[in-house]
């Protein structure tokens, strides 16, 4: 019986994931960054990165100020949640940070910050994914 109630709510869930997109509340844009590096491996050479907006936007919950959960151990200072990623639009392997080839390299970029991915999870119609900011991006350096 779950199983056709999952397809049943499947079919709608991007509409409801997108209420947020499209009220314009939300907190900043998410994309997945795929860098390829022209050398043997990540750092060796320039840089081209290929950017995929994740669409619906998920929320975001920021933990960095949460005593309560810092105390705990599983989230770090600066750690950040992406909830309710659509199980329509992407695969555990389309999400994940972890690459088989050495000169590339995977990241998440929420509003200006890079992040790589700490855990994944699935839920019964959305994945959330916990990811923890990388101190400085290439990108970034002068």
């Amino acid at each position: 019986m779950s199983c056709n109630l999952r397809k049943s709510l499947l079919k709608c869930s991007d509409k409801i994931l997108a209420v947020r997109e499209n009220m314009g509340a939300q907190l900043a844009d998410v994309y997945l960054i795929e860098r390829t590096w022209s050398g043997q491996r990540q750092g060796d050479g320039s840089l081209v990165d290929v950017s995929i907006k994740i669409s619906p936007i998920p929320e975001i919950v920021d933990y960095s100020h949460s005593v309560a959960v810092s105390e705990s151990g599983a989230y770090k200072s600066g750690d950040i949640l992406l909830r309710g990623i659509s199980f329509n639009s992407y695969t555990e392997s389309d999400l994940t940070t972890i690459t088989n080839k050495k000169n590339v390299e995977r990241f998440y970029k929420v509003g200006k910050h890079y992040y790589t991915m700490i855990h994944i999870k699935e839920k019964f119609l959305t994945w959330d994914i916990q990811l923890r900011k990388i101190n400085q991006d290439e990108t970034e350096r002068g």
